[in-house]
């Protein structure tokens, strides 16, 4: 008997969240992250050439800063003004130790998470380096020409 589907991890939705904690989100050197757990969204994802699904995140928040969005659905309350494709150790952003599904996980409708990715995207502060990041997201494994 032949069990190939044991082999490969399913594939996450985008719209899945996952459960990380601060100290594993890339964050600025003079400041300290507090070390306790958050939801992030999967806003897009892509497979590397090894074939590991890399993902896209949207950091989920529990009080309101200056820049995150109000949003009291799916056991997130705010989500942050901005998106990350690397960890603290600038590596491509994977299910694993790090990032984990957990039974808090839930998951967001397609069209809730294209209201939010756009929106973070499109319409906050950071907007221009948010599409820098998710260009190179797009980009990560595309060959130069040369």
């Amino acid at each position: 008997m032949n069990n190939k589907k044991s082999k490969f991890k399913r594939s996450l939705p985008i719209g899945q969240t996952l459960e990380t904690n601060d100290l594993y989100l890339p964050y600025k050197k003079n400041k300290k992250p507090a070390s306790k757990c958050r939801p992030v969204i999967i806003a897009d994802k892509k497979i590397s050439p090894k074939g590991i699904e890399e993902y896209l995140v949207i950091p989920g928040s529990t009080q309101k800063t200056p820049n995150t969005t109000k949003y009291k659905k799916y056991g997130i309350d705010y989500y942050r003004h901005n998106i990350e494709i690397v960890d603290n150790e600038n590596k491509p952003i994977v299910l694993g130790k790090k990032f984990k599904k957990t039974n808090n996980c839930s998951k967001l409708p397609e069209e809730e998470t294209r209201k939010v990715f756009n929106n973070v995207v499109n319409h906050t502060k950071q907007s221009s380096e948010n599409r820098k990041k998710h260009k190179q997201f797009i980009d990560r494994y595309k060959k130069s020409k040369s």
